[in-house]
């Protein structure tokens, strides 16, 4: 149980967030339309290659915005690498990564994310606490350990910044919505 309420995102990190999402997903559009000037007007010989380049190079972007912002985004991109009936092969190939393997927060944070949590000392609450984590994903990360009595047991840590991440996401998609007139 959460002892604090959660953090409030600062406007500067909405906007920082807002414009870190606009100006990758603006560079891919952009780019987008350059390539399909070149399929029109060049017809070069080498398309599909150059097309599969820009699909790779584009996916690696939002796969490393995904990863820096985490919250919604890093949940939106999970879902898209699993739908390759929408999106070409290349991103499907690069965002499957966010499904399991999203690199932890360090042990440092897990650690002191369950003490504050359960208010006890790691060495108190557990025999022994593996510090790498056994997955990781868009909102959690989980731990091997064992209780004091022996019993094995996996040890889900939600990052403590999530909840105001993905409040803060979510207000800006409600600016967003109004502003383009959809709500």
């Amino acid at each position: 149980m959460n002892a604090r309420p959660p953090k409030k995102v600062s406007a500067s990190e909405r906007l920082y967030r807002a414009r870190r999402i606009g100006s990758t997903f603006g560079r891919i559009y952009l780019g987008a339309k350059a390539q399909r000037f070149i399929a029109r007007r060049l017809r070069p010989p080498d398309m599909p290659e150059r097309w599969a380049h820009f699909n790779r190079s584009s996916a690696r972007a939002v796969y490393d915005t995904a990863i820096e912002l985490r919250g919604l985004i890093l949940k939106g991109c999970q879902f898209l690498g699993s739908r390759a009936d929408v999106l070409p092969p290349e991103y499907v190939h690069v965002l499957s990564r966010l499904q399991d393997r999203v690199p932890p927060q360090p042990f440092a944070v897990a650690r002191a994310t369950v003490e504050r949590e359960l208010g006890r000392g790691l060495s108190e609450l557990f025999a022994d606490f593996s510090p790498r984590p056994i997955a990781s994903a868009s909102l959690a990360q989980v731990h091997e350990a064992h209780l004091q009595s022996g019993e094995r047991v996996a040890v889900k840590i939600q990052y403590p910044e999530i909840e105001s991440l993905v409040r803060g996401d979510l207000a800006n998609l409600r600016f967003l919505f109004r502003a383009l007139g959809f709500v």
